[in-house]
């Protein structure tokens, strides 16, 4: 299996909730040093760290088609800078995206 992870999306989604690195540590039992060696992409962290760190900070792993992963990346990111109003906060990027299966 091979597959691309840029580790520094972790620092991106911990900031959004306004998190320390110290939080984001205790809360996935793995020490903040290794949260830094991961956000700075100096980690190769295991699958189970990774799980851990998505639990964290109540994100999903998902595997992505390379084929569509350049569009993935572009609504994450107009979904992360996205300005919302308070009335209608963002809950979910999932909505947002079709992934055409390739059946017709």
């Amino acid at each position: 299996m091979v597959f691309s992870l840029d580790m520094s999306m972790f620092r991106v989604f911990r900031q959004a909730v306004d998190m320390s690195q110290a939080k984001l540590a205790d809360l996935a039992r793995i020490s903040q040093a290794k949260v830094s060696k991961i956000e700075n992409g100096k980690g190769n962290p295991e699958l189970a760290t990774l799980r851990a760190l998505c639990a964290a900070l109540d994100l999903e792993m998902v595997l992505v088609p390379r084929r569509i992963s350049g569009d993935v990346q572009r609504m994450i990111d107009r979904h992360i800078n996205r300005n919302v109003v308070a009335s209608t906060p963002v809950m979910s990027a999932r909505d947002e995206l079709f992934i055409p299966d390739g059946e017709d």
